[in-house]
This record gives C-alpha cells, structure tokens and sequence, in this order.
C-alpha cells in the first residue's frame, strides 16, 4: 500500500481515536508511531528521534522551572501583593487576568492556574464572591498568556523549532509577542467587561458553607445493628434524609455495586453508595448509626479535619485506584469521599480510577502538619479550599529563583543561547540553591512529553512522504485566487476547531508542515502561516477537553460542557478579527 495512503489512514485514525477515544493520548501517539514504523513509512532509525528534539526537551524544561517558581514561593508573592487588598468583583477579575496572562507566559500556563487557583477561591471565600464568576476568564487568561513568548506554551515552543527545521533561523524569544500581547490584552478585556456576562451561575443552596458548590460526592457507608434505618425502604430513607441526599447501590459479596429499586429495604451490615454533599455526610452519620468503612481510613471519624483536593493535571494518582493512594499516603491522609463531573459511579470507591479533575474530600489529622502539605504535594493535589493565603517559605530562594530564570530568558532573547541550553543552565542553577529538590523529575508532565516525541516523527513524515506536498497542491489550487487574508483565516479557523478537541501539541505539530507547505505553494513567506497556526492551536476555548486549564476549573466552578462556548466562541471570533491583521501588519 501506498506510503502516503497508510500515513493518511493513521493520521485521520488517530485523530478520531483523539476525540472519541478514553484512552491516554501520549498511549495513542505512541501507537501510531509504531504503526507507521512496522508498515515501514518512518524508518526504523527516525522513529525514536522525536525524544530528542529541542521541543521535547524544552517543553520538560519549562515544567521543571515552573515547579521550581512556584515551590520557591512565587504564589505567596502573588498573595502578598492581592492578598489583603479591597476589591471590586471587577478590579479583582482585571487584576488576577493580568497577573496571569503575565505568569503564563513565562511559565507553563497549567502551572499558572495551579499558582493561581487556591489564591482566587480564598478571595471568593473572603468576599463570599461565586467562584464561576472567575475561573473560567482565570482560566481562559492563562491560555491568552502563553501566546506571548516563545515559551508560553507548547505550540510556540513546537512552531519555532519547526521553523528553524525548514529555516535558517527560529522564531526569536518574543516574536510571538507582535500578535500574543494584542490578542492577550483585547482578550482580557472583552473577559473582564463582556465575556463574564456569558457565564453560567448557578445558585448555592440555602446554608451550603462549602466555598463550591460540589454536592455529588460518592461516599460509602456502612449499616450499623443499632441503625435507624435498618428496615427502612429506600424511598423512605431518601424522604428522612434530605434530597440532597441519594443511595446510588449496594456494595455486593464481590465488591461491585448492586442497583436498588425504590422499595429496597436497608439491612444490617450493608455497605451503601451513597451521593451526598460533604456538608451533609457528617449528620447523615450521626443520624442513622452508620459508619465509613474501615478500609478507606486509619483514624476515628472524629479525629478527623477535611479538605477538598482536586486531582491536578500531571498527578501521580491518574489512572490509579485506591490501593495507590493508599501506599503513599495512608499515614497522613485518608480517603474519605470523590467527586467526578457529569459521571456515573459503577463500582466501589476503593475501586474507582483516578482522573484528572477529580475533587477528592480528604480527611487528615492536622492540616497545618508539614507532613500533609508535603503528601498532597507528591500526590500532585491541588487544594481548593485553603485556610489563608500561603507565604513565602524563603525570600532568598525566590529571588535567585528569579534572577537565574530571568538571565536564562535574557540569553534566549538575546539569541546567544538556545532555550533548550538556556533553560537546562536555569534548571542547573536551581538544583544547586535547592529550588528545585531531588524529585524534580515527577513534576514534567510526561504524557505529554511522550506525546511530543512520539508526533514529531508523524509530523515530519507528512513532509518526507509527500503527503504534506499533496494536500498544499490541493488547497492551494481552490486558494491561489483567494486573497492572503482569507488563506490565512481559512487556517486558522480549521487551526482553532482542531485544538478544541484534541491537544494543542499535537495540533501544531501537524498543522505546521501543512500551513507552510501552503505558503511554499503559494509563494509567500512562511512566517505568517506559521503564526497563525501558533495562534488557532493555542485557541482552545471552545470545550472543557480542549486545554488541561479548562478541564481544572470544571468542577470549582461548577461548570458543564455546554458552558464553555458561549464564551468562547465570541472571544475566538474576537481573536480573528484582531490576529490576522496584526499577523499580516508585522510578518508580511
């Protein structure tokens, strides 16, 4: 079979398998890979060669350097300047936009959400604000951010190490900036003054004192002999216990999850599903005799305080059950409730897999042990929910945390180093004054790392088949009477629409051959095709999938998947009007 037949077929495969598919993609990248590998379309000596790559390497680089920053105490900085200020909802919204679009793009922008995140929900606590109100325009912030340097996110990193492949030269360190700090500042402002009336709020209900309204819970619990709900049909228990209040199933000999009927009696001993608020559960409790398995916990009930953690991006727990969580953290914190958006539970709690975005309700001795912090740290936990504003564990560490990181940018600016030595240089700097601990390697997102290397070969074989060349002939034939802009717009449209339901990554590694073989067609320069896939793959406003820092304020905030759009869609619309002028003002 034909070469570019089989790399079509796989592409368009894969593609599917991204968007319909739930298992991991760095797993779906890797397969295809192997694919084209054993049909012999990528020679058995270049299938691996993506792992190496400068991209790869810097992507790793810059995960590592934002930990750092962040474990330094770059958030207790951010607290101390917004802390214990007076705000406005909107000057609050304005000013939290800015200092993340700012933050983003420097540091990885999911690392920017993380930093910023526990911060914006303790102001909301403060001021009893909605959280809705502002993590969606938080998050969305951080994605405008990473458009501003060469390093904001992944797509800039890939597009100008895709032009230094086909070029003389890359993008410098703050090419991107011509167009990512128009579109970042009209962005924040349309958020900030029009964009937020689009959002969805939904109502607290009457007494509910957890900052976010996260009411399905799974909890599992067990029918004591002196239960008062022993003999009780279901229907009668859920009339008793509130209508917050659900039985979902019973936990069966076998440890699977029994469906009940409205007319099921409780019995002694069952262990019951249950979804409840947390608020809610210690009552339930105390009410009915009932108990949380001894399993899940090492403490008495009452020795227990709770925080709600969610399950961040990267975590070590991802595709991970109980046992797991178990093994690292059973000292310190047990497992006392789960959340999941729009999910329906079908087995045991001690059963269930882990997945980014989770909101765990843990329960824990003291949360002020240093022994807690540090657990939830190595479990890639995200607190939301947290006492006080954090501080800055050292001053010093910080600041030449921030020298170190700002000469490195410099010297990548400067063009005197690339940023893969600049920023291995920074990650060495950061060792050495202890910013960074021995651990550093579990910070690096590596999905996505083993995605990057994985695609960059599928990427590349576009051009070594001549499938890129194909498919640019075949537009540029329909196109070649269009005038520049429309190109331009046609691209970024199908750009923005591809990177809202698979990963930015990935959308720019295989948008970049196509866009510049169009140019290359057409006659025109490549830095404009090239930037305008930068743009579009980083456009991911569209659906809660699009972009990791959507999916991690779906539960806060309290949003569904249909809520993203309408946003998102007048702010895409806005980014076109405003990037391709700038585009064609600046690169041509």
């Amino acid at each position: 079979m034909n070469e570019q037949i089989i790399l079509s077929i796989t592409i368009i495969a894969l593609l599917f398998l991204f968007i319909t598919s739930n298992i991991r993609y760095d797993a779906l990248a890797v397969v295809a890979l192997l694919s084209l590998v054993i049909f012999g379309v990528i020679p058995v000596e270049d299938a691996f060669y993506g792992f190496a790559h400068p991209a790869v390497l810097t992507v790793a680089l810059v995960l590592i350097i934002s930990n750092g920053l962040k474990n330094s105490g770059l958030s207790g900085l951010v607290a101390k300047i917004i802390g214990n200020k007076e705000f406005s909802e909107t000057s609050f919204l304005l000013s939290m936009l800015l200092i993340a679009a700012i933050l983003s793009s420097f540091i990885n922008n999911i690392g920017a959400l993380a930093l910023l995140l526990p911060i914006t929900l303790n102001i909301c606590q403060r001021f009893n604000w909605h959280p809705s109100k502002f993590l969606m325009p938080l998050a969305f912030a951080c994605i405008l951010g990473g458009m501003n340097t060469a390093i904001g996110t992944p797509p800039n990193i890939i597009i100008s190490e895709y032009k230094s492949a086909i070029t003389s030269s890359s993008f410098n360190f703050f090419d991107f900036s011509y167009v990512g700090l128009l579109v970042t500042f009209v962005g924040i402002l349309f958020v900030t003054f029009i964009g937020k009336s689009f959002i969805s709020i939904r109502d607290k209900s009457d007494g509910q004192s957890s900052l976010i309204n996260l009411k399905g819970y799974l909890f599992e619990v067990i029918v004591k002999e002196n239960s008062s709900a022993i003999g009780l049909t279901l229907s009668a228990f859920k009339r008793k216990s509130g209508e917050d209040i659900d039985v979902l199933g019973i936990v069966s000999e076998n440890g699977s999850i029994k469906k009940v009927q409205n007319n099921t009696k409780i019995k002694n001993g069952q262990i019951l599903v249950i979804k409840s608020p947390p608020d809610d559960i210690g009552d339930l409790l105390e009410r009915f005799s009932f108990s949380i398995p001894e399993e899940l916990h090492s403490f008495k009930e009452d020795d227990l305080e709770e925080m709600e953690a969610m399950i961040a991006p990267g975590s070590r727990l991802i595709g991970r059950k109980y046992d797991f969580f178990q093994k690292l953290a059973y000292e310190e914190l047990n497992l006392l409730g789960l959340w999941r958006k729009s999910s329906k539970y079908r087995t045991r709690l001690n059963r269930e897999t882990f997945k980014a975005g989770d909101v765990l309700l843990l329960g824990m001795r003291d949360l002020e042990e240093e022994d807690v912090t540090n657990k939830i740290k190595h479990l890639g936990l995200m607190p939301i929910m947290q006492r006080e504003i954090q501080t800055i564990p050292s001053r010093s560490r910080l600041i030449k945390g921030l020298i170190f990181f700002g000469v490195s940018v410099a010297l990548v600016a400067l063009n005197y180093l690339t940023a893969a030595v600049s920023f291995m240089l920074c990650v060495l700097g950061f060792a050495r004054q202890k910013i960074i601990d021995n651990n550093f390697y579990r910070e690096i997102d590596w999905p996505i790392i083993i995605m990057l290397g994985a695609m960059i070969p599928i990427g590349t074989a576009l051009q070594t088949t001549g499938l890129t060349e194909i498919v640019s002939n075949f537009i540029s034939n329909y196109a070649s009477d269009l005038n520049l802009f429309w190109i331009l717009f046609i691209i970024l449209i199908v750009t923005m629409a591809t990177t809202d339901i698979i990963n930015n990554a990935a959308t720019a590694v295989i948008m970049a051959p196509i866009s510049s073989g169009i140019a290359t067609q057409l006659g025109y320069s490549v830095e404009p095709f090239l930037m305008v896939v930068a743009v579009g793959a980083s456009c991911a406003f569209l659906t809660p999938i699009g972009h990791q820092c959507n999916t991690v304020v779906m539960g806060p905030g309290g949003y569904k998947f249909n809520d993203y759009w309408k946003m998102g869609l007048p702010l895409d619309i806005l980014i076109i009007g405003v990037s391709i002028p700038m585009i064609l003002f600046v690169w041509t």
